[in-house]
């Protein structure tokens, strides 16, 4: 771990741990939510309406316009959105080759499950009658945009639409109901995201909704016939589980996931490429991933 990410890590846990515990107002959690970093001058932004649903595309200059990464930010479904999301999104245009549509689907708890679930949907499906073909496709999410995607392939699939052709899964959020062991075992290791802002969250999405209902908790789904996943999280994360139980059902089901663990690394490191050698690298990694999975050159 470098002094950078111990420092910045430090910092996380001693102004944001508590607060995302303990908040009462989501419109609290949604204020001052962009990341520091200023975009490339090659880089270029565009807000479409992509079924429905508000979406930003992220375009680098020379990547291919053919090939697509749908990207679900995360937030616990609560906040986030393209804003919150765009260094990252321009990062991944570069490192993958590829354009990024950010969806800026429905928040709760004005919109709870499963809206987030139909407006993922719509986006893809958009996608599609755009003229994009699924082998050429993506889905990429983080924290609850990482469940999100996994939850959205497995609708994509009783639906009988075509599958994306691969997934990229951080610190993915797969069990509303907490009964990961690492939601025990990571409380207090966990520099961002303690047990009872994960209840928090889910509480605000799901209302009085069953927490192990498949299209919520994606890891009680039936995972099989789903595309390859690669899955990175932090090895000291509550959410640890959460990737780990996932990626076992998915390859017990007869799919190909693979698990990537970062030591002590926060939550959604890559999120903070722009700060720290390892999210830099994370972000590179997804980019092999990815241009592998598609067959596009580096």
């Amino acid at each position: 771990m470098s002094i950078r990410a111990s420092l910045i890590s430090f910092f996380i846990r001693h102004t944001m741990k508590k607060r995302m515990s303990r908040f009462e107002d989501p419109a609290e959690m949604r204020l001052d939510q962009a990341l520091p970093g200023k975009i490339p001058e090659n880089v270029s932004t565009e807000t479409v309406d992509a079924g429905g649903v508000p979406a930003e595309w992220v375009t680098i200059a020379g990547v291919s316009n053919d090939h697509v990464m749908l990207y679900l930010h995360g937030g616990g479904y609560v906040f986030g959105g393209p804003d919150s999301h765009r260094d990252l999104a321009w990062r991944l245009a570069k490192e993958c080759g590829i354009r990024v549509l950010v969806a800026d689907y429905r928040l709760a708890p004005e919109h709870p499950f499963p809206g987030a679930v139909d407006d993922a949907t719509a986006c893809y499906r958009w996608l599609l009658a755009e003229g994009y073909i699924a082998d050429n496709l993506v889905v990429a999410g983080d924290s609850a945009g990482g469940g999100l995607s996994v939850a959205l392939m497995v609708n994509l699939r009783n639906l009988g639409l075509p599958l994306p052709k691969a997934a990229v899964l951080i610190s993915p959020w797969t069990d509303l109901s907490g009964s990961g062991e690492s939601m025990k075992t990571n409380a207090d290791a966990d520099p961002m995201l303690a047990p009872a802002a994960i209840d928090r969250f889910a509480r605000y999405y799901l209302g009085d909704r069953d927490p192990q209902a498949p299209l919520a908790s994606p890891v009680f789904a039936d995972l099989s016939a789903l595309p390859p996943m690669f899955v990175l999280v932090g090895s000291t994360e509550v959410l640890l589980s959460d990737s780990e139980r996932l990626v076992e059902r998915v390859n017990e089901a007869g799919g190909k996931a693979s698990l990537d663990i970062w030591p002590r690394m926060p939550h959604v490191f890559p999120l903070l490429a722009g700060l720290i050698p390892e999210g830099r690298k994370a972000v590179s990694d997804i980019g092999e991933f990815v241009r592998g999975a598609l067959g596009t050159s580096a």
